[in-house]
């Protein structure tokens, strides 16, 4: 009989702990970033109302596609929608972030910080910024991916479940505040 804690030789976490670790590391990120972005969609009629989850993504990519709206609301909101809304597009939103602020901290470093950043302002520097930029948003385009090379773990699927309970539930909260969830529109 094969222990279940090993992996090809590798020692794996157990179950009940890599949950809790997806917990905090997945679901806390997605589910409050889901819930942020829903509930200020709502409340500045970023999106229009809509009574389930399913309605609320269904907006969200209509907005996508009509070329006038695709340019109302403020830019993390636009952010959001250019990776697709809903799921997606939040964890993609959220990939995105965690890959220019790892960029970003490396870069200080390499030049010696702050203040040699300062001293080295140039054309180029912007040039170098906006190519690491577009590689950026192609990475957390692609965030399945990225994420299954970040995460260490025999029980993939749990972290991708917890990440989306999380989403659903945060959309859910935000939709309930606003007062039309459980409401059907269809």
């Amino acid at each position: 009989m094969v222990n279940a804690r090993f992996h090809c030789g590798e020692r794996s976490t157990p179950m009940i702990s890599e949950f809790f670790i997806a917990l905090v590391k997945a679901g806390l990120p997605v589910g409050l970033a889901s819930y942020g972005l829903v509930w200020w969609a709502l409340r500045n009629d970023y999106l229009s109302p809509a009574g389930t989850i399913k309605s609320f993504e269904q907006e969200a990519k209509k907005r996508r596609k009509d070329k006038n709206r695709k340019k109302e609301g403020d830019t993390l909101h636009r952010k959001w929608l250019a990776f697709g809304g809903g799921f997606y597009g939040v964890v993609g939103l959220l990939t995105y972030a965690l890959v220019e602020l790892r960029e970003i901290r490396d870069f200080v470093a390499q030049l010696g910080g702050f203040m040699e950043l300062i001293r080295n302002i140039s054309f180029d520097l912007f040039v170098e910024l906006f190519i690491d930029a577009l590689q950026n948003f192609i990475v957390a385009i692609a965030w399945p991916a990225f994420w299954l090379g970040e995460i260490r773990s025999n029980h993939i699927w749990i972290w991708f479940l917890v990440a989306y309970g999380a989403y659903w539930a945060g959309t859910q909260l935000a939709l309930r505040q606003s007062g039309i969830a459980g409401e059907s529109t269809d």
